[in-house]
């Protein structure tokens, strides 16, 4: 990201940190305001978690069905129609089981596809279930030629316009059946969005016969980030379409199936320590039926069941289990996967599923914790080779239910309990609720949202948290109220939260943003991290906040105050300092959210001393409303600089306005033993 930035940001950006780093060692200004920052290194130390800062992945803002996942096409399956089973249309709104009401996700019954004939061609097409691909899509696409005029056949403008880059390949396979006799040659064309430029043509022929796939591969000749498929069918007849997919060869890791670059790096670059997955409130679903049923979401996507989102569009199930099993992996990153607890959505009216059938819920479960641990030997561990992964995947956690409460949560969550400890004891399990009647709660979820004030004030939030309880996983934060999409003032109080959750590590085990991704051209919920469209992404100020305490996140922390001691929500100036042992370097952050530089003497309590080249990472802005774009995805971005240091063990730094500084300091002598608090 650094190196795309504008000359106007990187000018405006480079001079607000030299401004800074020219005044470290001068003397206070007239009227400045100032503070202390006291750090003992000699006092009880706490260890910070490897696992605290992770993401979390929610099919919402169509973050995967035209994201993160790289299909190309819009419902390429043709069941954009198909709606949960125990529900029924009702106008404009689904309506399910217990009265929750649904706005109505398709525009018409071929949604994203558009009939195209030219000139004397005559043709007709409609959906149809007679004699389909499978049970798992029983609708499929029918075009009838009655006359081949210049031209006949379909399109697809993909979500929001296809993205091509010039000279890299683009593969198609679809299925196909015609009727009677009919035989048709077709032919594959990467279009303009209105057709008028074509960059790419590939032919298939001899197309006859029952249910077959058919493939080839299109090479465009030009750029374009608002492009569409178009098939053309020269013949007359009647002829049926299914599991129609385009990809680019260019995946993340080359992968068929596979995850677009670009979005994907965004995640690399965070280093996560794990991955939650698939969400969120999609897990419980507007009712049983539409929660995620991970079994559907696994082998040949033409053989997976797809499912009308909670957030409103229809996913494909082609993102699925192993992908964000494979996605984990490829990130280094730990899996956190979370279940379906027996009830739907406790937001949305939820369906209880009935005492005698939690077990199945049960065993849904371990099936899934089969199919990513067990042996290749094993039912599901088989299937997990037979898709190409062998080895185990990396799933360290199973979370019961998402935001699942109340009695029924109570009764059910010891059968998930007991039954998945005894067969995997190293899973770490998550509640939803702090204790349980009749069972353990190792971890528990707790969720954070609200505006900017909220963050601030609970900074201090777990000071006190019981250290016997369970540990706390805060697996949802965000500051989404009155920050526009997401600006810089947004980021600096997610950032004060963090130094919250830093210093009380011992208990604070893990933490999580959401949500993480959004298409700009579907926006469900207000505030979110990183932002995309066909062809570009880049990521909100919260983006930065999270990359910079997950790459700066010490072993230990220190006890740091900041005087004069003021209540949270009071305080201008929030800091704490850890301890790199590694690299030898003691590590300071500090979030400045006042409209003033402050000016803060910094005494290290310590028989080692700091010094040498030291490392300043400053995020922020004159402008706390100012937030990144796709147009303009730099204005908010990390800035480093180096400074030199003499050896000290109190220095004075100016932090500037609206800002989050990290300050990597070299620690010249003495072992760095650990004295730290044992967890």
């Amino acid at each position: 990201m650094l190196s795309r930035l504008s000359n106007v940001a990187s000018f405006t950006i480079s001079v607000f940190v030299l401004i800074a780093l020219h005044f470290i060692f001068s003397g206070n200004l007239r009227g400045e305001e100032t503070v202390s920052i006291e750090i003992d290194s000699k006092a009880l130390r706490v260890q910070v978690s490897p696992d605290l800062y992770g993401i979390f992945f929610e099919e919402i803002n169509h973050a995967g069905e035209g994201g993160l996942y790289a299909e190309m096409i819009e419902n390429r399956d043709f069941e954009i129609v198909n709606r949960p089973k125990g529900t029924r249309m009702l106008g404009y709104n689904l309506r399910t089981p217990s009265g929750w009401a649904q706005g109505k996700w398709f525009g018409n019954e071929l949604h994203g596809w558009r009939l195209i004939t030219e000139q004397s061609g005559i043709a007709t097409y409609h959906l149809d279930k007679n004699h389909p691909l499978n049970e798992q899509n029983p609708y499929f696409m029918k075009l009838v030629v009655r006359k081949n005029g210049t031209r006949v056949g379909v399109s697809n403008n993909g979500f929001w316009g296809m993205h091509f880059q010039q000279n890299e390949m683009y593969h198609l396979s679809l299925y196909a059946r015609t009727e009677g006799n009919s035989q048709f040659d077709l032919t594959a064309q990467l279009e303009s969005a209105g057709g008028h430029k074509v960059y790419a043509t590939a032919k298939i022929k001899q197309v006859g016969g029952d249910w077959k796939q058919y493939t080839c591969s299109l090479l465009p000749d030009a750029t374009d980030a608002n492009g569409r498929l178009t098939i053309y069918v020269e013949g007359s007849g009647t002829i049926g379409f299914d599991v129609v997919s385009l990809f680019p060869r260019k995946t993340f890791r080359n992968r068929p199936n596979g995850l677009r670059p670009d979005l994907v790096q965004m995640l690399v670059d965070l280093k996560p320590a794990f991955l939650r997955f698939p969400g969120g409130a999609i897990v419980g679903g507007l009712c049983l039926d539409n929660r995620i049923q991970w079994k559907h979401s696994i082998g040949n996507i033409s053989q997976r069941k797809g499912t009308v989102n909670l957030w409103g569009y229809y996913t494909t199930n082609g993102l699925g289990f192993h992908e964000y099993l494979q996605l984990a992996e490829d990130l280094n990153a730990d899996a956190l996967w979370v279940c379906n607890p027996g009830f739907s959505d406790n937001y949305r009216g939820a369906e209880e599923c009935r005492p005698e059938e939690v077990e199945a819920f049960v065993q849904e479960a371990m099936d899934a914790l089969e199919y990513a641990l067990g042996p290749v030997d094993s039912r599901w561990g088989s299937k997990r080779a037979a898709n190409g992964h062998p080895d185990p995947f990396r799933l360290k956690y199973i979370e019961i239910g998402n935001e699942a409460r109340g009695k029924l949560y109570d009764e059910n969550y010891p059968q998930f309990y007991e039954t998945i400890k005894a067969k995997y004891p190293d899973v770490t399990i998550i509640s939803n609720q702090d204790q349980i009647p009749r069972a353990p709660v190792e971890m528990v979820d707790h969720h954070k949202y609200g505006p900017p004030g909220s963050f601030f004030k609970a900074v201090n939030q777990y000071d006190e948290a019981d250290r016997d309880g369970p540990y706390i996983y805060v697996g949802e934060y965000g500051v989404r109220e009155g920050v526009g999409e997401g600006n810089l003032m947004a980021a600096l109080s997610e950032a004060a939260y963090l130094i919250g959750l830093e210093r009380n590590s011992d208990i604070v085990r893990m933490s999580s943003y959401a949500p993480l991704f959004y298409n700009v051209n579907d926006i469900a919920w207000p505030v979110n991290m990183i932002g995309f469209d066909s062809s570009r992404v880049f990521g909100r100020s919260s983006y930065y906040v999270q990359k910079l305490f997950s790459l700066n996140r010490p072993d230990e922390v220190l006890q740091t105050r900041v005087l004069p001691e003021k209540r949270p929500q009071d305080a201008l100036v929030y800091a704490l300092a850890g301890v790199d042992a590694k690299n030898h370097e003691l590590v300071i952050k500090a979030v400045n959210r006042s409209e003033s530089a402050i000016m803060a003497e910094i005494s290290i309590k310590t028989q080692e001393k700091l010094g040498g080249q030291v490392k300043a990472i400053l995020l922020g802005h004159d402008n706390p409303q100012a937030e990144n774009s796709l147009d303009y995805p730099d204005k908010i971005v990390p800035q480093e600089e180096l400074f030199s240091l003499k050896p000290t063990k109190k220095f004075e730094y100016r932090f500037q306005p609206y800002s989050l500084t990290v300050l990597r300091l070299p620690w010249i002598s003495g072992d760095l033993k650990s004295n730290s608090m044992s967890n």
